[in-house]
């Protein structure tokens, strides 16, 4: 850190003149050697002790640990790695930009050795950081062209949530998603929605849950009048689970019951939805499969595979796990 305020760069410069890696200016790498000359470090010391820790150490960077699903994911790469002979460093970015960014050049200073990336933003400066610094990503739980990947089928999985709502019988049903959906994740759930209501020459009802997710009694009172008003709405498709869960304490709090007036099904089953009060029908995601792959493809990177080789992506597929919130509309 020391260095990198004195020579004016970030940290990933610095450990890229000390590793000599990436492509670094003659000036800015004269630059950050006199820096190091100057708070007296002794550089090749401190580049063999980088080299020992990139040696072992996967980066995991997520977006909200608070949901469950991610924590999740973490645990399984955490013990997946470790029997691979890794170490894991996480950093949780609240889903901000900003912090996405810093935590990325947190990673690179501590040299890890690749970094997997979760609920990914998909900021350009981050890969950019990346690829500049030589270490190999991975982006675990949706999909990104521009690295390696790994996901389940999310417009797939939406449409299978729609199909499952109408062939109980609902016709009048909502997609609800949110900020906390990675952009890419939310847009491919909400076509995959849209695609099966049309399919059945049904009109989408795109709502947001950050309209009411906070409480306010105004919003809330608007949701349950989507159900008991006019929009006679008798079924929401939300783009999780935790927003499903959410959803249903907002709807039963205000004296609807769920499925008698109204069905809900989530997206991503997580642990909470099948407990037995909950019992949340939703569309699940292999997430020992997608720890595993996406662990496989970083460390064939790390291993000798080619940083600057094409991308692979791969696609799994989700599963319908039908539990008791949802059933047929009411007469």
């Amino acid at each position: 850190m020391d260095v990198a305020n004195l020579s004016g760069v970030s940290k990933s410069t610095v450990s890229n003149v000390i590793r000599g890696a990436g492509r670094v200016s003659d000036a800015t790498r004269r630059r950050v050697l006199d820096s190091i000359e100057a708070l007296g470090y002794r550089p090749n010391a401190l580049a063999r002790d980088l080299v020992r820790r990139r040696a072992n150490t996967v980066g995991v960077m997520v977006g909200d640990l608070a949901n469950t699903f991610y924590a999740g994911l973490v645990k399984l790469l955490e013990v997946e790695a470790s029997d691979a002979a890794y170490t894991t460093m996480v950093c949780n970015t609240d889903g901000e930009l900003a912090l996405e960014r810093a935590r990325v050049e947190t990673l690179l200073e501590r040299a890890v050795v690749g970094v997997v990336l979760l609920q990914f933003s998909g900021d350009r400066m981050v890969l950019d950081a990346l690829r500049g610094a030589q270490v190999p990503a991975v982006v675990v739980s949706c999909h990104d062209e521009r690295v390696d990947c790994v996901a389940v089928d999310d417009r797939a999985g939406m449409s299978a949530a729609v199909e499952h709502l109408y062939d109980l019988g609902h016709r009048a049903i909502a997609h609800v998603s949110g900020h906390l959906v990675e952009d890419s994740t939310r847009a491919a759930r909400a076509a995959g929605y849209e695609a099966a209501m049309r399919k059945h020459g049904l009109p989408p009802r795109l709502l947001s849950a950050d309209d009411w997710e906070n409480g306010d009694p105004g919003a809330v009172r608007r949701l349950h009048e989507l159900v008991s008003g006019n929009a006679g709405l008798t079924a929401f498709a939300a783009g999780n689970d935790v927003m499903a869960v959410r959803l249903i304490d907002q709807l039963e709090a205000g004296g609807l019951r769920v499925p008698e007036d109204v069905s809900v099904i989530g997206f991503d089953g997580i642990e909470l939805g099948a407990h037995s009060r909950i019992g949340l029908t939703t569309i699940s995601q292999p997430r020992e499969e997608l720890t595993t792959r996406g662990l496989e493809l970083l460390l064939d990177r790390v291993r000798g595979g080619s940083v600057a080789a094409p991308p692979r992506c791969v696609t799994l597929e989700p599963r319908l796990i039908v539990r008791h919130s949802t059933a047929a509309p009411r007469a």
